[in-house]
């Protein structure tokens, strides 16, 4: 895994995925992502998450992991190390589920995709690429496991790309044979040719869009698909997005972002996330169930959606304080995203202060380490910056 074959840029430099020349030739601006050299953006962050909302935008995902589980009793493995009831999952059918370490932390989250009976896919996140391969493959009893990533997978290399918004399904339609995309409901998947190129396609995506697609080719084909949908899309307003909005609309959508929304810091579960329905609780035996179990049982804080309460507002961060409307400590922000006009972002915060509709005041850290702390008011002078706070409101969890 990793080698410079896979896409790897210079010794010792962040890999590069297949459409690393696309992103130069179209001017994204590129940065070091998960040990990737990904585009942030193209044209502007918000141009692009306001084409995914209204039109439609491509993302690179070819630094994904996609992982195949396969042979006798690959279901029965999977329903042990993941929080999925398996067995329920349908053959053409992918469900997002969490691989947990003994504790009850995530590992990683995934999606895993059932391609017949014993046979599967497991998507999974770079930075977590490695880390799941080596949980996985260190178990005694296990079916067999390849990397679709690695050289050695040859001509069943796979890298992906995500088409996201309202004109996806359109476009998609007048580059496909043999499948109809927009008849597919939600998490499901077909293999179907796409401008002449054999691809899996999905009907998911991590931008909250109600239609969006990714699409799996093999590394040699991915340029000619990535220039082929651009083109069938520009008269529908489509548009190569980066790394910038696909945080944003993710953070808009109330997505977790491994390390942020889960575990990270402040060791946040699936349940603390505000992901109950995909943690099949009563499974009799999963890989940290009863870890999990016991974290919740001690759990004070979970996972809000926020918005700021008005435009113009100083930059928030994760790690800024959270506080009550009285003022007293409740939590700390996890992310958070200029949204249209309006910032967006998720925190973790203590229950009482989750309901929607509460009223937060949060403190952006740098504003805070150039203020006077108010603990010796004797101490005050005329000029001194006092710390200031910006006001945000509770939203659901997730959008209706």
């Amino acid at each position: 895994m990793g080698s410079a074959e896979s896409g790897g840029g210079a010794a010792g430099g962040p890999r590069q995925t297949p459409l690393i020349e696309e992103h130069r030739r179209l001017g994204g601006r590129l940065i070091e992502f998960a040990g990737w050299e990904l585009p942030v953006w193209y044209s502007s962050a918000s141009e692009e998450h306001a084409a995914v909302r209204e039109a439609a935008g491509l993302f690179d995902i070819g630094h994904m992991g996609v992982l195949e589980i396969a042979g006798e009793r690959a279901d029965v493995f999977l329903e042990a190390v993941t929080t999925a009831e398996v067995a329920r999952i349908e053959i053409g059918r992918c469900h997002y589920t969490f691989v947990l370490d003994p504790t009850g932390l995530p590992i990683d989250d995934i999606i895993v995709y059932r391609l017949a009976a014993e046979r599967f896919l497991a998507v999974v996140n770079a930075a977590n690429h490695e880390r799941v391969w080596a949980w996985l493959t260190g178990f005694d009893e296990r079916p067999e496991l390849r990397d679709l990533t690695d050289p050695t997978a040859g001509p069943e290399r796979l890298c992906g790309m995500a088409l996201q918004g309202p004109a996806s399904a359109r476009v998609l339609a007048e580059l496909a044979d043999g499948a109809d995309l927009a008849a597919m409901r939600r998490f499901a998947f077909v293999e179907a040719t796409v401008a002449g190129a054999p691809a899996l396609v999905s009907r998911t995506g991590y931008t909250g869009e109600r239609v969006g697609f990714e699409l799996f080719a093999h590394p040699e084909r991915a340029p000619h698909l990535w220039r082929a949908i651009l083109a069938a899309g520009a008269p529908h307003g489509v548009l190569p997005a980066g790394l910038g909005a696909r945080d944003s609309t993710r953070i808009e959508a109330g997505l977790p972002l491994y390390g942020h929304e889960l575990a990270g810091r402040h060791e946040i579960t699936p349940l603390g996330a505000g992901y109950e329905r995909f943690v099949a609780i009563d499974k009799p035996c999963f890989v940290g169930r009863e870890g999990l179990l016991e974290r919740e049982r001690q759990r004070r804080c979970e996972v809000v959606r926020f918005r700021l309460d008005g435009g113009g507002a100083r930059a928030i961060r994760a790690g800024d304080p959270v506080a009550s409307r009285r003022g007293e400590m409740v939590g700390w922000v996890t992310s958070c995203a200029l949204a249209g006009e309006r910032q967006v972002g998720m925190a973790w915060v203590q229950r009482g202060a989750a309901r929607a509709g509460a009223e937060l005041l949060l403190y952006p850290a740098r504003q805070a380490e150039r203020s006077v702390a108010l603990s010796d008011l004797a101490l005050l002078r005329l000029g001194d910056r006092l710390p200031l706070h910006e006001g945000a409101t509770v939203l659901p969890r997730f959008p209706r």
